[in-house]
């Protein structure tokens, strides 16, 4: 049995055998308002900076931090974007909804290409950042927040047929290493200033 036939048997066990009234109007909501989800923890993860007065090993005041987290969250999600059309036209894979009959569909089919997940990887690529740069003032339960939405919003995709779960895993895997390159391309930035203040001192 190849890749593609486990690939397509899992999506229809899942699109099939998972079906529930719940989860058809769950799923939906989901892939076209989940990332709103988020909304609240950016709030709180503000409201955390400001209850944390002293500064961070880079010098900047965790409310600042905060504000750069976003910002870089915002960037990677901009950056996932443009990495997934180029994927998809350079994969060219049908969606599931258009080669395989009798796939559940409760959205309408999109006409772009299936490989990657653009859902998946613009979620992880935004949630990656917001879980790995709070880690000092965010406590670890609440950071996976963001990580298990993405996660959610990415499994929908697969429920709702309108994706292979290759196409989620690959674009699960491209936006976590889009996220932790920007991530750590700021904390190099962040300690390169640290050094350089301290130089002048």
């Amino acid at each position: 049995m190849n890749i593609q036939s486990l690939d397509t048997q899992l999506l229809l066990f899942i699109n099939h055998a998972a079906a529930n009234a719940s989860f058809d109007l769950l799923m939906p909501a989901l892939t076209q308002q989940g990332y709103l989800l988020v909304i609240p923890f950016l709030f709180a993860m503000l409201a955390r900076g400001m209850n944390q007065p002293h500064p961070d090993k880079t010098g900047r005041t965790y409310l600042a931090s905060a504000v750069w987290t976003i910002l870089i969250a915002c960037c990677a999600a901009y950056l996932a974007g443009w990495v997934e059309d180029w994927m998809k036209e350079a994969a060219a894979r049908v969606r599931p909804c258009s080669a395989i009959e009798g796939i559940r569909l409760i959205l309408p089919c999109p006409k772009s290409y299936s490989m990657p997940s653009g859902h998946a990887i613009s979620s992880f690529a935004f949630a990656v950042p917001l879980f790995y740069l709070t880690r000092d003032y965010v406590i670890r339960l609440g950071r996976l927040y963001p990580l298990i939405l993405a996660a959610l919003i990415s499994f929908s995709r697969v429920y709702l047929g309108v994706h292979y779960p290759t196409d989620v895993l690959a674009g699960a895997v491209l936006g976590t290493a889009i996220g932790v390159a920007l991530s750590v391309l700021y904390q190099l930035m962040g300690t390169e200033e640290l050094i350089k203040r301290r130089k002048h001192v």
